[in-house]
């Protein structure tokens, strides 16, 4: 008896403190920054959660004035020069024909369509994180479709009450629509690329697939920072609920309230948007899992995964254990290490962690490659950098030694929002004013973080990127003529 009073008042005590906990917190947040227009009003239905679209090219035009419409509802000229909403200001991303958040369609032309492509961005951002992907790969022949995610590209509002279930229904529609695309242009294949939570989107439609003949199969898949899993914390994110659905603590809903100054990713984020997230990975571990137990590995397309050695918003070694978990010998772990030049001036648990250190064994058959910086003749560390493969725990063949790659100076990694960006990007290349912006003051002062205006915002080694996809598409399509050939 004097047991179970004594947990009980443990418990209560425990339960004590956590309401005092989440009540400070909640108090806390009416101390945020003010909420503007593009917090507090709703973006119009979604269109694809609510109509239905018979090809690519009919909701494109739907959803370039889906965006207009509601950019209408908060735009003002009174605005600061930066933000996104303001029509005459630097960030305004209508200007002219341009349409940075909508959805878009790259078409080669019927008689050079070699595959279809279904691309899909990450989380807070739009279709224009994936542009420069999509010119890629109708340069290679492909009819891209670049989606636009439920609740993206138009007021951050619209992350306060999506799911993920919302964002995969547009990519089942998508998948759909190509697969009929496909064979109206000759039986042609189908594959799937996705940035950070769009390759969350990317291995669960993969995933699926794989016991679900009913779905399109995707042949390739290309992953670009793929969140296979991101911190679990974001498991308590719904707890604002109880209270933010109150006017007085509607401040609690969100994580970040910032200026809108980036054209086509929102710097404001949901407490919501954070807990997707964490609940696609989850969701996708656990099909990983099944996937794995029923030995159907051999259902799963081919995967090629390009990720920052030291990724602040995902964790990598989730996507090695994804890698460990499903891989087989037609997959492709590429990692971006650090500048090992500027070792000195990082934290001693990144500079002494090398990639070649991450945990395989014998039986992982997928292949491990790293771009890393080379040495010079004598023997040293310079900014030269190539891309090795990662056997036996060692740096083998230089896979690229022709190519002449570098780190800027001055750069010391590859951030998780950069990969996807060519350094001729307009918004985020080197020569971009995003790129180039720098302020100077005191501590404390400013709204936005210092660390993210420091962020890497494209990948100097881009084209190096490319001609690791270009290996990895022919060799996949050279193993699978051999395979025809055996058949036959």
């Amino acid at each position: 008896m004097k047991f179970f009073k004594y947990v009980l008042k443990t418990v209560l005590i425990i339960l004590i403190i956590g309401i005092g906990i989440y009540l400070v917190r909640a108090f806390d947040s009416r101390n945020g920054p003010t909420l503007s227009l593009w917090h507090t009003i709703k973006p119009s239905p979604e269109l694809l959660l609510n109509k239905e679209f018979s090809s690519f090219e009919e909701f494109v035009k739907a959803d370039k004035e889906y965006i207009k419409e509601n950019f209408k509802k908060v735009e003002s000229t009174q605005l600061s020069d930066f933000e996104r909403y303001n029509p005459q200001g630097k960030s305004y991303s209508l200007v002219g024909n341009n349409n940075y958040n909508s959805s878009f369609v790259m078409d080669p032309g019927e008689a050079n369509t070699k595959a279809v492509i279904v691309l899909i961005h990450g989380l807070s951002d739009s279709p224009y994180h994936i542009h420069d992907l999509g010119e890629y790969f109708k340069s290679k022949g492909y009819y891209v479709f670049g989606l636009r995610m439920p609740g993206h590209g138009t007021l951050p509002s619209g992350l306060l009450d999506v799911s993920w279930q919302d964002w995969y229904k547009a990519v089942q529609w998508s998948m759909k629509q190509a697969g009929e695309l496909a064979k109206q242009r000759g039986g042609i294949e189908v594959h799937m690329g996705g940035f950070s939570t769009g390759g969350s989107l990317c291995i669960h439609h993969s995933l699926l697939s794989a016991e679900d003949e009913s779905l399109v199969k995707p042949n390739k898949v290309f992953l670009f920072s793929p969140a296979a899993g991101v911190d679990k914390m974001a498991v308590v994110a719904s707890w604002h609920k109880g209270l933010s659905w109150l006017g007085y603590f509607q401040k609690f809903a969100w994580l970040d309230i910032l200026p809108e100054y980036d054209p086509a990713k929102y710097m404001s984020f949901t407490k919501n948007a954070g807990r997707q997230v964490f609940l696609l990975c989850e969701e996708n571990k656990h099909l990983a899992d099944k996937i794995n137990k029923n030995k159907l590995r051999h259902k799963l397309p081919s995967f090629i995964a390009f990720e920052s050695w030291v990724d602040a918003t995902v964790i990598v070694n989730d996507l090695v254990d994804f890698y460990k978990n499903i891989g087989d010998e037609n997959d492709l772990l590429v990692l971006v290490d650090v500048n090992r030049n500027l070792s000195s001036f990082m934290k001693p648990k990144i500079g002494e962690r090398l990639p070649k250190d991450i945990n395989l064994d014998k039986s992982d058959v997928f292949a491990t490659h790293i771009i890393a910086n080379k040495l010079d003749s004598l023997g040293r560390m310079s900014n030269m950098a190539s891309i090795f493969s990662l056997e036996n725990g060692s740096y083998t063949s230089d896979l690229y030694s022709d190519e002449d790659s570098q780190w800027p100076e001055n750069f010391f990694a590859l951030s998780h929002i950069g990969l996807p960006i060519s350094p001729s990007n307009k918004l985020y290349g080197e020569k971009s004013y995003l790129s180039s912006l720098q302020v100077h003051g005191e501590r404390n002062v400013l709204l936005v973080p210092s660390a993210d205006i420091m962020r890497i915002r494209y990948n100097p080694f881009f084209d190096l990127m490319t001609l690791e996809i270009d290996r990895f598409i022919l060799e996949e399509d050279l193993n699978a003529d051999l395979n025809t050939d055996d058949a036959d």
